[in-house]
C-alpha cells in the first residue's frame, strides 16, 4: 500500500474518531462506566465513555454492573441488553441526573442517551 497524504488523513481521522467515541469520562461530563463484578467496583472498571443523544448500540461482552452519571442539569438514560445486538432489554436505568450504579449480571450491550 502506498502511503499518501490522503491515506494519512484518513488514518488520523479514524484514530481521532475512535478516541472521541471512547473518550474516558472527566469530572464534569456525563459518564457511563462498565464494570466486571457487582456494585461498580472501581478495581474492575472495564471501560468508560461519554454518552450522546445518538444512543448507538455499545457492545462489550459480559459486564456485570453499570455506573451512569448525568450533569445535574441533563440526565443520562441507559438501556441494558442481554444480547450483543441491543434487542433483549433487561434494564432501563431511567433518567439519571447525578450518579447511579445498577447491577447487570451477564449483560452484553447497551444504549445510552444523554441530554435528549
Amino acid at each position: 500500500m502506498k502511503f499518501t497524504a490522503t491515506s494519512a488523513f484518513s488514518f488520523l481521522a479514524a484514530v481521532l474518531t475512535v478516541q472521541r467515541t471512547t473518550a474516558e469520562c472527566t469530572g464534569t461530563d456525563a459518564c457511563v462506566e462498565l464494570h466486571r463484578g457487582a456494585d461498580c467496583s472501581v478495581d474492575e472498571t472495564l471501560v468508560s465513555f461519554i454518552p450522546s443523544c445518538g444512543g448507538g448500540c455499545y457492545q462489550y461482552s459480559n459486564f456485570d454492573s453499570v455506573e451512569v452519571g448525568g450533569t445535574f442539569l441533563f440526565g443520562t438514560d441507559c438501556h441494558v441488553y442481554s444480547d450483543f445486538n441491543c434487542q433483549d432489554e433487561i434494564l432501563d436505568t431511567g433518567n439519571i441526573l447525578t450518579e447511579k450504579c445498577v447491577n447487570t449480571p451477564g449483560a452484553q450491550s447497551l444504549r445510552c442517551f444523554f441530554a435528549c
